[in-house]
């Protein structure tokens, strides 16, 4: 049903229109032809979930959804899942939270601190079973600027040397929210903060095997056997020294564009680089994930 054209690197299947065009090396690929309001037959579905399954991180363009519409196609690839991010959720869809720069309310020596993590990270540590993936849809976007980066941390963890991957195999994070989170309530953060949840640094993907760094540098109180300060220098290091650009895909946003990413063997970032008063504004959901091992 599918065949590779090599020379354009374009995955295509006849006689529909969709087309999955590998975005980078080591992860990304970008589905057209595709539209998510509509229903969708069962080879197509399967070839946008092997996408995000294989490279980790699925761009869908020209998409136009209802919020409803969103929610009922994301709900094709997992269990919708609560947000903790309460001050933010869509009244009518509470499963969505609306990321919208003009809402923001943290200000930092006069300037607005956008909303969304500036470092990499993964999506909600803090939870006893994290997201599994996290999607974004773009409904408003600034004139410049507003990337989102992405980094396969399989690929990092794989490109250590092994006595490194031994060292680091056993160990184990320590996560809770962060305390000057500005849009969750008080019941929310106090329920989240009953008690630290606890997980494997190197994770082991469930459906592959593949094992990556999985980390939210924000959400770590500490790595197990270390103090706050300790953890945070030998996070950073790791981090500096193993997200490249070899490793690492930077998306830029056009209208329409819907972004599902897979938490588990990935790590992500909000680049700042724009004006927060004309308004980027990202519809978010996050699927049910699994307790890590």
């Amino acid at each position: 049903h599918y065949r590779w054209l090599w020379k354009t690197k374009t995955l295509r299947r006849h006689p529909v229109a969709l087309t999955l065009t590998p975005l980078a090396d080591n992860l990304g690929i970008e589905a057209t032809g595709i539209d998510l309001s509509a229903p969708i037959n069962d080879d197509d579905l399967n070839a946008l979930r092997d996408g995000v399954h294989e490279n980790l991180v699925l761009v869908v363009r020209d998409q136009n959804l209802t919020p409803a519409q969103y929610l009922d196609a994301m709900s094709l690839f997992g269990d919708l899942m609560d947000q903790h991010l309460t001050e933010l959720l869509m009244p009518e869809h509470p499963k969505i939270a609306v990321l919208d720069s003009r809402r923001a309310k943290r200000v930092v020596d006069g300037e607005i601190v956008p909303i969304g993590a500036k470092d990499w990270h993964t999506d909600h540590t803090n939870h006893a079973r994290p997201p599994k993936m996290t999607a974004l849809y773009a409904v408003q976007l600034p004139s410049t600027g507003g990337d989102t980066g992405f980094a396969n941390m399989q690929a990092a963890y794989a490109g250590l040397p092994q006595d490194e991957q031994d060292r680091l195999a056993p160990m184990i994070t320590v996560n809770v929210i962060e305390q000057d989170t500005e849009y969750v309530n008080d019941s929310t953060r106090s329920a989240l903060t009953a008690e630290p949840q606890r997980h494997p640094f190197i994770r082991t993907h469930p459906e592959t095997g593949k094992k990556a760094i999985y980390v939210h540098p924000g959400k770590l109180a500490h790595m197990d056997g270390m103090t706050p300060d300790e953890s945070q220098a030998f996070v950073n290091d790791l981090l500096a020294r193993t997200i490249t650009p070899e490793i690492t895909y930077r998306h830029k946003w056009r209208p329409g564009d819907l972004v599902l990413w897979d938490n588990r063997a990935t790590l992500h970032l909000a680049h700042r680089d724009y004006d927060v008063k004309e308004g980027r504004v990202m519809h978010r959901v996050i699927l049910q994930g699994e307790v890590p091992f």
